[in-house]
């Protein structure tokens, strides 16, 4: 009797319902207080799921003299109306698996004013697989002001992870970043520039006056705004697709930029990783 009634209250029957439905089916035709004794509840609140029952034309009412007496659909029925009520939903699934598709089309934007908005950005790229690549695009103001959100103990874990997990970084960065990024970051911080993977082009500020970076990772575009501590973060695969072709436009036509954390700064005769 138990999976009966748990087969009921996956048809919109409450527990309660279900017991008055399977007394009655024991009872065949009953008044409510012996319904109510049979399903072992009281009078009044057997009266009210009684009630439901009827409007939901799963009980009906029958006279046997003055006294009113109820009575069950038929099993066979009941299971017909529910198997009509599954057809009727999955004749619905074409329409529901759309509005699925229209979801997934709308951009999913999230919009943060905190240091922890940039952290959470920067602790989702070190958890990319191991071997994956992210983009960004950055001017000299951006990094300045972006190194001085976090401090370098964060940077350190930050730029060992990148390193260990061999993380690709593929960046466009304008060529007034590297005059003097080494008097903007601890020494040891800057020698584990050397030792993280990069393919670099850079391009003049006025060329590329973007102010401030831009990161493309796992289909998500994220404007940040060091300055003023402010992250837009924008999830859609045909707008980040968009911007990413885009990237790779401008980045085809900027300078190869080879051992930018070195002693040299030269164009690179070929795309390998150093």
């Amino acid at each position: 009797m138990e999976n009966i009634n748990n087969i009921l209250k996956n048809f919109s029957f409450s527990e309660a319902e279900a017991e008055i439905y399977t007394a009655t089916l024991k009872l065949k035709k009953a008044g409510i207080s012996e319904i109510a004794q049979k399903a072992g509840m009281g009078r009044t609140a057997a009266y009210f799921h009684i009630k439901n029952l009827l409007e939901k034309k799963v009980l009906r009412e029958t006279k046997k003299g003055n006294k009113m007496l109820i009575a069950p659909i038929a099993p066979t029925e009941l299971a017909e109306r529910l198997q009509n009520e599954v057809g009727d939903l999955k004749s619905l699934l074409p329409q529901l698996e759309a509005l699925g598709k229209i979801d997934q089309e709308i951009p999913q934007i999230e919009i943060q004013e905190s240091n922890t908005a940039f952290k959470k950005i920067y602790d989702e790229i070190i958890h990319l697989p191991i071997g994956s690549t992210f983009k960004i695009i950055e001017d000299r103001k951006g990094v300045e002001a972006e190194l001085k959100l976090l401090d370098s103990n964060y940077w350190n874990f930050f730029f060992t992870q990148l390193a260990e997990r061999k993380i690709i970084t593929k960046a466009i960065f304008t060529k007034e970043l590297f005059a003097d990024i080494n008097q903007s970051i601890v020494p040891e911080n800057y020698a584990l520039l050397q030792k993280r993977m990069w393919n670099i082009r850079a391009l003049p500020e006025a060329t590329l006056p973007i102010k401030n970076l831009v990161i493309l990772y796992n289909d998500k575009l994220s404007f940040l705004f060091p300055e003023i501590s402010l992250t837009i973060t924008i999830k859609h695969s045909a707008l980040f697709n968009l911007i990413d072709t885009l990237f790779e436009t401008i980045f085809t036509f900027a300078e190869k930029i080879e051992n930018p954390w070195g002693q040299t700064t030269k164009k690179n005769k070929d795309d390998s990783y150093e």
